[in-house]
């Protein structure tokens, strides 16, 4: 059991699940309550999609292994595929979590009156699909396809909120001229986040992976443009989210009475990012770079839950 866990990244699926649950019970519902608003969007049928989501992605785990042995090997990594769990079973495993996923992304489409979101389901079982046999090898490409899908995660809740939203208080809507599009720029700031995060941690896998890179001919970052220029491209990245981060507490949640997000920006976010750029820096070829990994890892994990603190902030205000 304990092989089949590690092929679908369990706690990876958990961190997926925990990231919606979050998005729709900590983010959008505080915000709609300040309008005495409440969701739509049946708890059964969320659950659902979370379900729909977590298949999709353990698909997505199970086809990157299948592909992913040789390289894998090299690199000195845990091979599970064709050592611990046979081929053809692991083949069958990711077509039924495929398969589900789409079931289960088309019931709750038709749910919420849209059959044709269900089209999401069908484009990212494809893209993990080309994801794991070609574009992975591509300069880039497989880095940013794994990033976009990755900020797709806590997309996915407000897609799927806002139509039995807009059903629900069309009369309310028509008569204040407003919408909920309010909702898109909240969870679009947590996508946003997810989106960098993850970019920067696969380039950071691409340092540690560099040998096996090049033995299976895949054209990653430090391959292409050599060491030294890949570790400036990531520092860069880390200083711009940290610049992100603070332009949006700056911008848009600098409120005279919250004196949480600036210390927990500061110490959960900026300056682990900033000493991960330190330790980029000081990388050499070679190092497992373990630690940097789990810190970006953490990182994120502290972007997502940020989600707590807009929630107690919410219900600690007079609104």
């Amino acid at each position: 059991m304990n092989n089949y866990l590690k092929l679908i990244r369990f706690p990876n699926l958990m961190i997926i699940a925990m990231t919606q649950y979050v998005m729709r019970y900590f983010i959008i519902q505080p915000i709609l309550g300040i309008n005495s608003i409440k969701l739509q969007f049946a708890d059964i049928d969320f659950a659902l999609l979370v379900l729909a989501t977590v298949c999709m992605a353990a698909a997505g785990y199970i086809i990157n292994d299948y592909f992913d042995t040789k390289a894998d090997r090299i690199n000195q990594k845990d091979v599970i595929v064709g050592r611990k769990i046979k081929r053809r079973v692991a083949m069958i495993l990711h077509q039924l979590f495929a398969f589900t996923s789409i079931v289960l992304g088309g019931y709750i489409s038709y749910k919420v009156g849209h059959w044709k979101f269900v089209f999401l389901f069908f484009m990212a079982g494809g893209l993990f699909w080309f994801y794991s046999t070609s574009y992975k090898y591509y300069f880039l490409l497989g880095s940013f396809l794994i990033s976009l899908l990755a900020a797709a995660v806590p997309f996915l809740v407000v897609i799927y909120e806002i139509p039995p939203l807009n059903k629900t208080y069309a009369e309310v809507l028509i008569a204040s001229k407003t919408n909920f599009n309010y909702l898109l720029y909240w969870v679009g700031a947590f996508s946003y986040f997810s989106f960098f995060g993850v970019l920067i941690s696969q380039f950071v896998r691409d340092l540690v992976s560099t040998k096996g890179d090049r033995e299976i001919n895949r054209k990653s970052l430090p391959v292409v443009i050599g060491m030294k220029w890949a570790k400036v491209v990531i520092i860069a990245l880390l200083l711009f989210l940290c610049s992100s981060v603070f332009g949006v507490w700056d911008q848009f949640l600098n409120a005279p009475l919250d004196k949480i997000t600036p210390w927990y920006f500061s110490l959960l976010i900026i300056l682990p990012l900033l000493f991960l750029a330190y330790r980029v820096y000081k990388y050499k070829e070679g190092n497992k770079f373990k630690t940097g990994i789990v810190l970006l890892r953490m990182v994120i994990l502290s972007g997502i839950a940020y989600a707590f603190v807009v929630n107690y902030i919410i219900h600690h205000s007079n609104f």
